[in-house]
């Protein structure tokens, strides 16, 4: 079967939790389609902006099922399946698989801080356990552990992994893995939106944006100008329209409680996060209401 390269505009997709934090599936399905019929290329379920570490394991499962089954490949989708265990990871890896999965996004095992030979062998076996692409999920902000260019080059050379999302914003070393990788091996997702613009022009195929669950249709314009027109101007023009909503997304450490207020002010009431993550303050949402009013969105 041939398999889908992935490229574009990937949305981690939220979770959407009722007031007593049980998940409201029938929104969670409004909100694949909204995402899918304003541009997105793909859909990644069970990512950080999924809450996948505040769910259950049986949680996480009937998160990737229902995802696969509602999209009904009208765009890839890649699970989430993290796990501290190499042995749980590749549960869910399986899992996912099985399930209809095209892709799994896995960050490095966090908590136990592995050295270069434990990330090697972890995801070599996760690898040798499934026949489905793996992206890295290059995340130390979260993760307290950096994948390095060298190693993510020796992955991907040794067929262990195929992609790496870059998230720690510096896009000196998007630089290193395209130059180390000849620009084939991995291809680079990122995943830093306040400097995704430099990413794009330096070879970066794919974002992969919590953001996104609000403003992908922006996203996907300045993603198709940057990438596929090559259109610089236009796309820096768009990228300073939505730049201070990524500024607030990203600098707060609240993303996913900024993206939730952001849905609910356009009239798509998405819930809240589940705790211990709260929901904004009335101050918060003011500043929220004022950036999209600014870009344009409300």
């Amino acid at each position: 079967m041939q398999r889908k390269e992935f490229k574009g505009v990937f949305p981690p997709i939220i979770t959407v939790f009722n007031k007593d934090e049980s998940i409201n599936i029938e929104s969670f399905k409004e909100h694949v389609d909204w995402l899918i019929e304003n541009g997105a290329d793909g859909i990644i379920v069970g990512g950080s902006t999924g809450e996948f570490f505040n769910m259950t394991l049986e949680e996480r499962k009937k998160m990737i099922d229902i995802t696969i089954d509602h999209v009904n490949g009208r765009v890839p989708v890649l699970a989430g399946t993290a796990d501290c265990s190499t042995r749980m990871t590749i549960e869910l890896c399986k899992y996912a698989e099985d399930a209809g999965a095209d892709g799994v996004l896995i960050v490095p095992p966090y908590y136990y801080k592995p050295n270069d030979i434990e990330i090697y062998e972890h995801y070599k076996a996760i690898s040798r356990a499934i026949d489905i692409p793996i992206m890295l999920y290059n995340n130390p902000g979260a993760s307290k552990v950096y994948v390095n260019p060298d190693l993510l080059v020796k992955m991907a050379k040794d067929n262990i992994i195929s992609y790496v999302k870059e998230t720690h914003g510096d896009v000196a070393f998007v630089h290193e893995i395209i130059l180390k990788g000849n620009g084939e091996k991995p291809v680079v997702f990122f995943g830093r939106d306040e400097n995704a613009f430099e990413a794009f022009i330096i070879g970066a195929v794919g974002w992969v944006s919590g953001a996104a669950n609000a403003t992908i249709k922006l996203q996907k314009k300045i993603f198709v100008e940057a990438v596929i027109n090559k259109n610089y101007q236009k796309a820096r023009e768009l990228y300073y329209r939505i730049l201070p909503w990524f500024l607030l997304t990203e600098r707060r450490g609240r993303w996913l409680a900024y993206v939730k207020a952001a849905l609910k002010l356009m009239g798509m009431d998405r819930g809240n996060p589940r705790r211990p993550i709260l929901p904004l303050n009335k101050k918060e949402e003011k500043e929220v209401e004022e950036v999209l009013t600014k870009i344009g969105l409300l």
